[in-house]
């Protein structure tokens, strides 16, 4: 319905945006329904949805809310993958500097939970501009199903969370960067060169006009020495003094040209908006992902044994560390803002029991006997008291649309827990 009083109806299409392990329920679904363009004069200012089981059967629509996406330009973007329990406030810091240090324009933190010291964190680095902190999806409670449907997609809306933040940024960013919060993308040659993101990949753009998306190789890093509350201090200066690495792949993740691509995996390019449009394999001179382990741990546990025969690289040479602890520090105290690692949690109680939980799934999932959709909601966890900020969402009341039940997102908020993540 326009503000002028006339209306459009459309027909919407369908399409699903990736492919959820056939052991889930439930997937990721587009609609885009091609309105005509209003008049300069005229704006949308209330959308009906309906839909019909039976050929001629009269429509019912129903009112729905959509949000606009965002519209300032920007050369890089990178959405991280969604934060379902998040303590790892080094690895945070490392990746966000990092970006910076190769011109990022805007890092994007889907937060479903998360401890609340690292979010106090995360605000200084919002303020400054860098990185904007969203509110996870979690699907409604549905009384009428035997089942949590947040346990029924690929490991917690993991992607969904991935693709809310694509079509946010689809009409506005130049590329869209993906990856877990422990790959570390960094520019040419290791990062050995300081080349801006965006203009590494407009050279491959220029050289690949038909490149929707660019799958980055991945190494395995190493902290050769972890870092602790009292002893060997957290430094971004001395990290990139002590990292080795091995120079045999692991599976690569993506970097995309968004206006081009309508679904992604966080591994390749699952479907892109003409057939002409494809994925290329980017060769480490040009860019590549530090998949980096072992970066702190609490005074009393016991160092990751170090075999350089599976890391033989030495890493000190490839980023000056001097520069990330540099920036960090400047923009520390334009905030009048306190840091000390000793005040942050090392002990990763959240990473330990998801681990656990995960272990068992990743083997089945490797050796094709998974039989439950792989999540981290898959298994039971002890209670843990910890401060926290949590997604919480509610609902409007579910409506029947055709054969179908519709559940929409009334109220999203974050809120402070003292009963932990899990």
């Amino acid at each position: 319905m326009l503000i002028s009083g006339k209306s459009q109806i459309v027909r919407g299409n369908l399409m699903r945006l990736i492919y959820g392990p056939r052991q889930c329920l439930l997937t990721t679904y587009r609609m885009v329904c091609p309105f005509q363009i209003a008049d300069v004069n005229d704006e949308t200012v209330k959308f009906e949805i309906g839909t019909s089981s039976i050929g001629n059967q009269k429509i019912k629509f129903h009112e729905f809310s959509l949000t606009k996406p965002d519209t300032q330009p920007r050369a890089f973007v990178s959405c991280m993958s969604r934060m379902i329990a998040f303590e790892n406030w080094a690895l945070f810091l490392v990746q966000i500097e990092t970006f910076r240090y190769y011109g990022g324009s805007l890092m994007v933190a889907y937060v479903e939970c998360g401890i609340k010291k690292v979010y106090e964190l995360m605000k200084i680095y919002e303020n400054d501009g860098i990185l904007k902190i969203k509110k996870a999806y979690k699907a409604s409670e549905i009384p009428n199903i035997p089942y949590d449907p947040d346990t029924q997609t690929e490991y917690a809306n993991q992607m969904t969370n991935s693709h809310m933040c694509l079509y946010e940024f689809k009409e506005s960013a130049e590329f869209i960067a993906f990856a877990d919060w422990d790959d570390i993308l960094v520019g040419p040659n290791f990062g050995q060169q300081q080349i801006a993101f965006a203009e590494s990949f407009r050279k491959l753009s220029v050289a690949y006009p038909f490149a929707a998306a660019f799958s980055i190789p991945r190494f395995p890093f190493v902290n050769k020495n972890a870092f602790r509350p009292k002893r060997n201090k957290f430094s971004l200066k001395q990290l990139f003094t002590q990292l080795h690495f091995s120079i045999n792949p692991v599976p690569p993740k993506m970097v995309v040209r968004p206006e081009y691509v309508a679904g992604v995996w966080i591994h390749r390019l699952i479907y892109a908006e003409s057939e002409k449009y494809q994925q290329i394999n980017v060769a480490s001179e040009m860019a590549a992902l530090l998949h980096l382990k072992n970066l702190i741990l609490d005074e009393w546990e016991t160092e990751v044994n170090f075999n350089e025969v599976i890391y033989p690289k030495n890493g000190s040479l490839l980023i000056d560390g001097k520069v990330l602890q540099q920036n960090m520090e400047n923009m520390f105290e334009k905030y009048n803002f306190t840091f000390d690692p000793f005040l942050y949690s090392h002990s990763q109680i959240f990473n330990k029991l998801i681990y656990k939980c995960y272990a068992p799934i990743e083997k089945a999932a490797q050796d094709d006997s998974l039989m439950i959709c792989p999540t981290h909601k898959a298994c039971i966890y002890p209670e843990q008291n910890v401060t926290v900020i949590k997604v919480k969402t509610t609902h409007k009341s579910s409506k029947t649309i055709g054969g179908l039940i519709w559940h929409e997102r009334e109220n999203v908020n974050f809120v402070e827990s003292k009963e932990g993540c899990l």
